[in-house]
């Protein structure tokens, strides 16, 4: 099921709010960028290699393009696809064909077989006439390019990464057909949709806008989602959406806003500020701007009092078209995007509240630009190693090519929080020649390793994308491994696991396979891109003699997330015995403890010791640890645990944050 924790790999301590991970759970890649944040922290330890023989590949028929993040959890890996256009068989003409192509998928995480068949989610028609909209063509391009139908290419693509709600067993996903969807993650099955709306016609089926960003998950279960509107029928407009599909409100309320909504949401450290950034309006040399809208107003409050305050993302007369956000761990909004202009100017700005109508940036361009005039920001994600953001990371493609789709030439960045200054950056080309094009939005281990994918390229000099994982040592990138894609890599961000797997699929070379029609259930050649599930040690099991991994010989027993937590003294771990009988509960268990720091340096350890209380009085067969941190800094620190019994062993981690 999945709201069950599993016994064994890494639990976490979520040391500040807004994140959207509880305290005791383990640590799940939960929506875009790890958190409501979009932090792009993980608690899990990195992977150092890739282990070919325990990673798997699975196979998306026809999907096209796996262009969005994965969503983890205990059990499962799920993601979405763009899928096919299909011709309908009914005989209807060019105006029906469908985009119903664009599927939800869920995967074992262990072994990348189906937990359950792809879901199409809805039939979308490609085209459909509407009050004078209809025409006499039947050219596809006129149905896309002068909007007489419902069209687009995004109709029936699954778009923005899906938000996973353990506590209620649902999974929300957006899609081009402007509706967000419920999913059963247990089985996949749509449990609600809930359709975006023009209010001015709440009737019409083109007024909702396309869903695009990824869904906000927020701790009380509110989905945020906003849209991008194409053509001159749809709105642009952000969504409150309670967990039973109903809605809690939208902003604006009787109008659309002038701007898209191409990055995802995200949310304050108190949760009561939700961040949208837009991408640009009509015309298009309109700069798009950040809004702060206020989640703990009435759901019936005035769109000016939901307002708390909007910043123009414009510099010098240099429309900045949001692409992406998160939010630091003081409340500080990093936004990165767009700049159309080819002026060199760095693309990502960090805004404040100024306590009025408007924000204020805390720095913007163009104090530092990027190394080779970069102009399009794909990614940002934030260190945070004990709970306060120490760096930024962005990951960037170079001028000049971000509006004809190259992408090329990208690297990546870490910056100061506090000024915007470019402490040291990395091009993965300098490892691996082949490796060009855009890259990804990294995630990151909490021992600093950041993974990323690496675009490739389209065309006569098509290149394959990487898969990358580098080190940061504080002062420098150091290269670890990477993986050569069997075609190319978009946005799909990559994702970590409670295992410190890592998660992310690719496309396509041929970006005409998308144009023509294919018979429904057909499989043309070159259509199907993969979804890699990496595998490979981490510091918490490198030379672990006989470790089994999660969810093994049960019989051993387990352990219990340590309390308190945090700390300040020592902190206790209570034993789960097994289901034996007692004759075999009280032969021969043993324990061991060892503390490592979040570098994965071993700091203290308590070495092998006798577990006791096991006898046949004590039919719970439970016992405590108690182990001592009182010679520890304040900061994250991570209990190995060793339970053996004669040559077998098992081993758990979990954090424990030390306060003083």
């Amino acid at each position: 099921m999945i709201a069950r924790l599993t016994r064994a790999a890494i639990l976490i301590l979520c040391a500040t709010t807004g994140t959207g991970v509880q305290a005791g759970a383990q640590d799940v890649w939960l929506q875009k960028a790890h958190d409501a944040r979009r932090t792009g922290q993980s608690q899990s330890f990195g992977m150092q290699r890739v282990d070919s023989a325990a990673s798997w590949r699975y196979t998306a028929e026809a999907a096209f393009e796996l262009n969005i993040g994965a969503t983890v959890d205990e059990d499962g890996v799920y993601f979405g696809s763009w899928g096919l256009l299909r011709s309908d068989t009914s005989g209807l003409d060019v105006r029906f064909w469908n985009k119903s192509d664009g599927k939800l998928y869920g995967l074992d995480r262990h072994t990348g077989v189906e937990r359950w068949a792809p879901n199409p989610l809805d039939l979308v028609a490609r085209c459909y006439e509407r009050d004078g909209r209809d025409r006499t063509s039947t050219d596809l391009l006129f149905c896309g390019l002068f909007n007489d139908y419902h069209v687009t290419f995004y109709n029936g693509t699954v778009e923005g990464q899906a938000a996973l709600d353990q506590a209620r067993g649902t999974m929300y996903v957006g899609r081009g057909d402007g509706k967000l969807y419920a999913i059963d993650a247990n089985d996949g099955s749509t449990a609600w949709r809930f359709e975006t709306y023009n209010p001015l016609d709440p009737t019409d089926p083109d007024g909702g806008g396309e869903l695009i960003a990824a869904p906000l998950l927020a701790p009380d279960g509110t989905v945020y989602v906003g849209t991008w509107g194409e053509g001159p029928y749809e709105t642009n407009a952000f969504y409150a959406v309670n967990p039973d599909g109903t809605e809690r409100w939208r902003y604006p309320t009787d109008s659309s806003l002038a701007s898209r909504t191409f990055a995802s949401p995200a949310l304050s450290p108190d949760g009561n500020t939700v961040y949208q950034a837009t991408y640009f309006g009509e015309p298009s040399t309109l700069p798009g701007r950040l809004y702060a809208l206020d989640a703990s107003a009435p759901d019936s409050a005035a769109d000016a009092d939901r307002l708390k305050w909007e910043l123009e993302l414009s510099f010098d007369g240099d429309p900045l078209f949001a692409t992406t956000l998160a939010v630091g761990s003081d409340g500080t909004v990093f936004v990165g995007g767009l700049v159309s202009s080819g002026a060199l100017v760095r693309p990502l700005v960090a805004a404040v509240s100024d306590g009025g109508a408007t924000g204020s940036f805390q720095w913007s361009p163009p104090e530092v630009i990027f190394a080779d005039g970069a102009q399009y920001v794909q990614g940002i994600a934030l260190r945070e190693p004990a709970g306060t953001t120490e760096k930024v990371y962005v990951s960037t493609a170079n001028a000049g090519t971000a509006l004809n789709n190259a992408k090329e030439e990208g690297a990546l960045y870490a910056l100061d929080p506090a000024t915007g200054a470019v402490l040291y950056s990395y091009d993965p080309s300098d490892d691996i020649a082949a490796a060009v094009g855009g890259l990804t939005s990294p995630a990151i281990s909490v021992d600093g390793i950041l993974y990323f994918g690496v675009r490739g390229r389209f065309g006569n000099d098509a290149r394959n994308g990487f898969y990358f994982a580098v080190r940061d040592l504080g002062d420098r990138f150091e290269y670890l491994w990477s993986y050569e894609a069997d075609g190319h890599v978009e946005w799909a961000h990559p994702a970590i696991g409670p295992d410190g797997g890592v998660y992310a699929g690719s496309g396509v070379q041929d970006e005409n396979l998308r144009s023509p029609t294919y018979p429904d259930g057909e499989i043309p050649a070159g259509t199907s891109p993969f979804f890699y599930g990496f595998k490979g040690p981490t510091a918490t099991n490198i030379g672990a003699e006989g470790h089994l991994g999660p969810g093994t010989d049960a019989d051993l027993g387990y352990f219990r997330a340590p309390y308190p937590n945090p700390a300040r003294d020592a902190t206790r771990l209570e034993y789960i015995g097994s289901s034996m009988s007692v004759a075999h509960q009280i032969d021969g268990v043993e324990a061991s403890v060892s503390i490592y720091d979040i570098l994965g340096r071993r700091v203290s350890g308590s070495g092998s010791t006798q577990a006791s209380g096991y006898n046949a009085r004590r039919i719970s067969n439970r016992d405590e640890m108690e182990v001592s941190v009182a010679g520890l800094a304040p900061g994250l620190y991570f209990m190995r645990v060793g339970i053996r019994r004669g040559t077998r062993v098992r081993t758990d981690t979990f954090s424990v944050a030390v306060v003083r």
